[in-house]
């Protein structure tokens, strides 16, 4: 959902009138579509949301899993801690992969034409830095975004 000037607009329902959109503005539009946003998650499945996101973020990066179930406890808790509370809880668990996905092509651009930089790996094993920094990227996407499409219905190209 994209609100603007008081109207609440569903992206799927708006994504074909939208002009020039290119590859991972669809992608953005289509993982805003699918699912629950991480703040709507019941509690009990948080875990295991978090659980998904890191073994993708390994599969995606290949980086080491934590090796105890202990240390695993306390990155999903730092992670879900960081999503709710800094400024992510609205994206949906399609949204922080794709982020992850996203971060690892070239070519997406500011409206200013230069390439938004690639958010290196670092660490021994998927971490709260690495994925607070990808996200903190994707949101620069996603609100240009947002940008470009509130223009679009407000008559600008």
């Amino acid at each position: 959902i994209l609100k603007h000037r008081e109207k609440s607009y569903l992206l799927k329902d708006i994504e074909g009138e939208i002009k020039k959109l290119t590859e991972a503005e669809v992608k953005i539009i289509q993982a805003r579509s699918v699912g629950l946003s991480f703040c709507e998650i019941e509690q009990g499945l948080v875990r295991a949301v978090i659980d998904q996101i890191m073994l993708r973020g390994a599969a995606i990066y290949g980086c080491t899993l934590p090796q105890t179930e202990f240390f695993a406890t306390f990155i999903a808790e730092e992670m879900e801690a960081m999503i709710l509370g800094y400024g992510f809880s609205e994206l949906t668990e399609a949204e922080i992969v794709l982020a992850l996905r996203l971060n690892c092509i070239s070519g997406i651009k500011f409206p200013s034409g230069l390439e938004i930089e690639k958010v290196p790996f670092t660490g021994g094993t998927f971490n709260v830095y690495f994925i607070s920094n990808v996200l903190e990227k994707y949101m620069r996407i996603r609100n240009m975004l947002d940008a470009k499409i509130q223009n679009q219905i407000d008559g600008y190209q």
